[in-house]
């Protein structure tokens, strides 16, 4: 908070102003979530930002996916897949905001891409199968009308190496889950105008890791 002082005419008069905050770096600085990176942090798995709580609803929200914090931007996307390049660093993803002609941003805490193993001396006798977590090649896609009372179905549930493993679906709002939505179709309501729509689909087994997948996001809903 800053106290700017000054004087008003011949009269003496004293204005002070304080000066604090806006709205949107209250927000922050009071603790509310930040923007926070979710998913496996593995080379091929889909890492996706969930975005950071501001005090009024951002007009505008963009990201940038970052190596070591600098750099060229990785993906401007709100997910991103590790590559090769990305072992051994951290990535940290910067939502930026507009609120109107007022701008903000927010930093997630860095999360490092594991290296390969190192190599052992000997080979140890009848070894435990590795758990090899799922691999993502290529995003779901849906298909269908953004329309009020039409329906958005699976067009595929994108291409994985995934072994042994089942696939789950789950439709977002503005990348927040719906009640309910969890089958290879979707039809539209109300709730969804004015907003976008993606399909969330994640490939599960006993005993290892879930891993995430994401669809681009559907037109805004008429």
């Amino acid at each position: 908070m800053k106290k700017l002082v000054g004087a008003l005419g011949t009269a003496g008069v004293v204005l002070t102003l304080l000066v604090g905050p806006s709205a949107t770096q209250q927000a922050v600085s009071a603790g509310v979530p930040k923007v926070a990176v979710s998913g496996t942090p593995a080379v091929g798995s889909d890492l996706e930002a969930v975005p950071a709580t501001w005090g009024t609803t951002p007009d505008v929200r963009t990201y940038e996916w970052l190596r070591d914090g600098e750099g060229d931007v990785l993906s401007r996307a709100q997910d991103y897949v590790p590559s090769e390049a990305d072992l051994g660093h951290t990535l940290v993803v910067v939502e930026r905001v507009r609120f109107g002609a007022t701008q903000d941003e927010s930093s997630s805490t860095p999360v490092a891409i594991a290296g390969a193993a190192a190599p052992t001396a000997a080979p140890a006798p009848a070894p435990a199968p590795a758990i090899v977590p799922a691999v993502n090649q290529r995003r779901p896609t849906i298909k269908g009308t953004a329309k009020v009372g039409k329906k958005l179905s699976v067009r595929s549930k994108g291409r994985w190496v995934a072994p042994g493993h089942r696939f789950t679906y789950q439709w977002l709002r503005n990348g927040k889950p719906i009640k309910k939505a969890s089958k290879t179709s979707y039809r539209l309501t109300t709730k969804d105008r004015r907003t976008k729509i993606t399909l969330r689909v994640s490939a599960q087994r006993a005993g290892y890791p879930t891993v995430t997948a994401r669809s681009s996001a559907s037109k805004k809903v008429r």
